[in-house]
C-alpha cells in the first residue's frame, strides 16, 4: 500500500507542477495594438567645389572649352544629378575681364551623375563653356567662375 502512496504522491506532485506552469505561462501573456513612430529628415544642398586644376582644354575667343565641376553631396543616401544650369554672371580673378568677358556657359539637362552618400563626384561638360571675340585681352590666361545649379533625386 505504500507503494501505491508513493505512485499517487508523484503523480499527484507531477500535475501540480505540470499545472503550475501552464497557470504561469497563461498569467504572463499580453497582447495589445498601437502605433510606432519614424520621422523623415530633411534634404541638405548639394554643392559644388572648385576642379579647375583637372581641365585640359582652353578657352580663346570664337572657341569652347571643357567645364569641370566637383559636386559634393553631404547627406545620408545617394543623389543622382539631373541638370546642371548656370545661374549667375560668370567671373575671372581679373577686374578688367569683368562681366563683359564674353563668356558663356551651356546648360546641362538629362544627366545621370551619381552622387554618393556623404560623398563628391567630378564630372566634365565637353565643349560646354564659349568665349565670344569680344573677350579683351586682359581674360588671356584667367579661369572663369561659373556659378550653376545642380539638381537631382535620391537614388
Amino acid at each position: 500500500m505504500r507503494q501505491h502512496w508513493k505512485k499517487v504522491a508523484v503523480i499527484g506532485v507531477t500535475l501540480a507542477t505540470v499545472s503550475g506552469i501552464g497557470l504561469a505561462w497563461a498569467a504572463w501573456t499580453a497582447s495589445g495594438s498601437g502605433s510606432g513612430s519614424a520621422k523623415a529628415g530633411t534634404a541638405q544642398s548639394l554643392t559644388t567645389v572648385d576642379n579647375s586644376a583637372s581641365l585640359t582644354t582652353s578657352l580663346y575667343p570664337n572657341g569652347s572649352a571643357d567645364v569641370a565641376i566637383k559636386i559634393h553631396n553631404p547627406n545620408p543616401y545617394a543623389v543622382t544629378v539631373t541638370d546642371v544650369v548656370g545661374n549667375g554672371s560668370i567671373t575671372s580673378g581679373n577686374s578688367t575681364c569683368d562681366a563683359s568677358n564674353g563668356v558663356t556657359f551651356d546648360d546641362q539637362h538629362g544627366l545621370s551623375i551619381a552622387v554618393p552618400a556623404g560623398g563628391t563626384t567630378a564630372a566634365t561638360f565637353s565643349n560646354a563653356a564659349h568665349m565670344s571675340n569680344a573677350s579683351v585681352d586682359a581674360c588671356q590666361g584667367q579661369t572663369f567662375s561659373i556659378p550653376v545649379s545642380v539638381s537631382g533625386a535620391s537614388s
